[in-house]
């Protein structure tokens, strides 16, 4: 007899479900000599059971006529199931009239056949559910391939334009430091001459602040935007104080009250300013997009020294996390948010802060309670922090 083979690493598994001992053994006995795997159960609430917790199956023959659930009831059932609606159904049974072979079609049966049955036809018939489920099989892979395709695109494209509008900024960053310089200086050397009268010299102190406040912004937006820069001792507080600049106005644009505390212990760090500061960047985007239609949303920063590591901990107020979902949420892609969220902020972060000898972790209370992103970099060297 000719072995069917579903695949080259296993067998066709089946799953059987018939409340006569005898038939079910017979219809067990030809599959498997046929070269499948047929798993058997009594009735339809076991049925549900094993299909809900064994491994996949790739076909059910099931009877119509059993007690509690009948053969269409269960075929419903796992019709309304996800993990099983794309099973192929097969109703066996001694039911043979036209009205009942059109029902067990009509609740989602690929197949219909009458006891007693061939063996030949039970077979063919079988094969050609296993060769539908696997063409289905097939192409929920290729669709879940070209969706991951999609997407690595997009973040290519979209890794590519942040590289390039960071270049950009820089480069115009660089282009108005000089004339803000200049422009500086000139107000600095005119508010020093002698018998100026007052009232422009109060002028020229708010021009002063203004572009003291704007060359503040272009360090900021440096610090995040310049690549490639050398490690060197970096300031954790500082830095938090530009990222925050960079941010003000998404801020306050989505009226978002945002608190800073600082360690009075020096928070050093020795690596690429630029990097960390885009991983807290993506934190904190994350942060604010979790606070959309929220009430009093507000955002809480914190810097610690703990023992020899530094603490930066970015906390929301916002819709947190479900439970089963926590531990997906570094996963790339992976979003709960609409389009055009893609799901790339944290899983960066985190290479980020990887890549950085760092680590970082996510809390929440649950949906609906917040969450708190805490990012744990190795405090800076005591000898090195003296020189």
């Amino acid at each position: 007899m000719i072995e069917f083979q579903f695949s080259p690493t296993r067998k066709a598994r089946i799953l059987a479900v018939d409340d006569q001992k005898d038939s079910l053994r017979l219809l067990q006995i030809r599959l498997q000599n046929a070269g499948m795997e047929c798993v058997t159960c009594a009735d339809g609430n076991q049925a549900l059971d094993v299909l809900s917790t064994a491994e996949p199956f790739d076909v059910v023959i099931l009877d119509v006529m059993m007690p509690h659930m009948d053969g269409y009831e269960l075929c419903r059932r796992i019709k309304a199931e996800e993990k099983t609606k794309d099973l192929p159904v097969l109703f066996l049974t001694a039911k043979f009239a036209t009205e009942d072979k059109v029902k067990g079609l009509e609740v989602g049966g690929h197949d219909y056949l009458s006891k007693p049955v061939e063996q030949q036809e039970l077979l063919a018939r079988t094969r050609s559910a296993l060769r539908v489920k696997q063409l289905q099989d097939r192409l929920k892979e290729q669709l879940q391939l070209q969706e991951q395709v999609n997407r690595l695109h997009q973040g290519m494209l979209s890794e590519h334009w942040q590289k390039t509008l960071g270049q950009l900024a820089a480069s115009l960053a660089h282009e108005i430091n000089n004339p803000l310089a200049a422009a500086l200086g000139s107000v600095q050397l005119i508010a020093m001459e002698d018998g100026l009268n007052a009232n422009w010299l109060a002028r020229l102190q708010v021009v002063d602040r203004s572009l003291q406040r704007a060359g503040q912004k272009l360090r900021s937006l440096l610090l995040i935007a310049q690549t490639g820069r050398q490690s060197h001792k970096v300031s954790l507080s500082q830095m938090m104080q530009d990222i925050l600049t960079v941010i003000n106005f998404q801020v306050v644009m989505n009226r978002i009250s945002v608190t800073f505390e600082n360690s009075n212990t020096p928070c050093d760090w020795f690596g690429n300013p630029s990097d960390l500061a885009r991983a807290v960047l993506y934190v904190l985007n994350n942060a604010i997009e979790a606070l959309q239609n929220v009430a009093n949303p507000c955002i809480r920063v914190e810097i610690q020294s703990v023992g020899d590591q530094n603490v930066i901990r970015i906390s929301d107020n916002g819709v947190g996390i479900q439970p089963q979902l926590r531990d997906r949420v570094f996963e790339p892609f992976f979003t709960t948010k609409p389009p055009p969220h893609n799901g790339i902020g944290l899983f960066l972060g985190r290479e980020i802060v990887t890549a950085a000898g760092g680590t970082i972790d996510v809390n929440s209370a649950g949906e609906g309670r917040g969450t708190d992103v805490s990012i744990h970099l190795a405090a800076l060297d005591p000898v090195i922090r003296s020189s």
